[in-house]
C-alpha cells in the first residue's frame, strides 16, 4: 500500500511538474507576443512623430535623383520594408541597404546605372563625405557581403542583383573629401 502511494505522488508530482512548465513556457510565448504586437504598435503610432534627432544620416546620388534620410541601427524605422537601411556602422566602414525593383520602397532600384567614379554624398554625423565608386561588383545573395579589409573610409550600398535572382549588387566607394580631413 506504501508502495502505491509512493508511485502515485511520484507521478501526480511529475504530472503537476509538466503541467507547470507547460504554463510558464505558454505565459513566455504570450509575453514575447504581446511585447511584439505592442511595440509593432508604438512603431506605427510612431510614424507620424519623428523627429530630425531620430535622423543620423543623408544619402544622396545625385546621377540617379536618390536622396534619402538614414535612421540609427536601433530606430525601428531602419528597415528595407521603409527606408534606404543601415547595416554596419564603424569608423571606416558603412554598409547600406534597400530593395530594387517595382514598387515605392525601391529606393535603390537605379544602382545598376552607376559606374566607377560616379560620386555619392552622405551627411554623416554633421559632416558632408563625398564618395567615389571604386569597384562595382555582383555577389552571392546569401546573407553576406565579403568586403576586404583596409584602413580608409568606405561607403558599400547594396541590393538584389537585377540580372540575376541569386546575386546581389555591391557597389564599393572611398572617401574622397571628409568635412573632418
Amino acid at each position: 500500500m506504501l508502495r502505491k502511494s509512493l508511485i502515485s505522488f511520484l507521478l501526480l508530482t511529475i504530472y503537476l511538474g509538466s503541467c507547470l512548465l507547460i504554463y510558464t513556457n505558454e505565459n513566455k510565448e504570450n509575453t514575447v507576443e504581446k511585447a511584439k504586437i505592442e511595440n509593432s504598435n508604438t512603431n506605427y503610432l510612431d510614424n507620424s512623430i519623428v523627429t530630425k534627432n531620430d535622423v543620423i544620416a543623408t544619402l544622396e546620388i545625385p546621377k540617379i535623383n536618390l536622396k534619402r534620410d538614414i535612421y540609427s541601427l536601433a530606430n525601428p524605422h531602419n528597415n528595407v520594408e521603409e527606408n534606404v537601411t543601415i547595416l554596419t556602422d564603424t569608423e571606416n566602414l558603412i554598409v547600406l541597404a534597400a530593395h530594387s525593383g517595382p514598387g515605392d520602397i525601391a529606393y535603390f532600384n537605379d544602382l545598376d546605372k552607376l559606374i566607377l567614379n560616379d560620386t555619392i554624398n552622405l551627411t554623416y554625423k554633421n559632416t558632408n563625405q563625398l564618395y567615389k565608386i571604386t569597384n562595382i561588383e555582383e555577389q552571392p545573395k546569401d546573407g553576406n557581403i565579403e568586403i576586404k579589409k583596409s584602413n580608409q573610409k568606405r561607403l558599400i550600398l547594396t541590393t538584389c542583383s537585377k540580372k540575376s535572382n541569386n546575386k546581389q549588387l555591391v557597389i564599393i566607394a572611398k572617401i574622397e573629401k571628409d568635412d573632418l580631413t
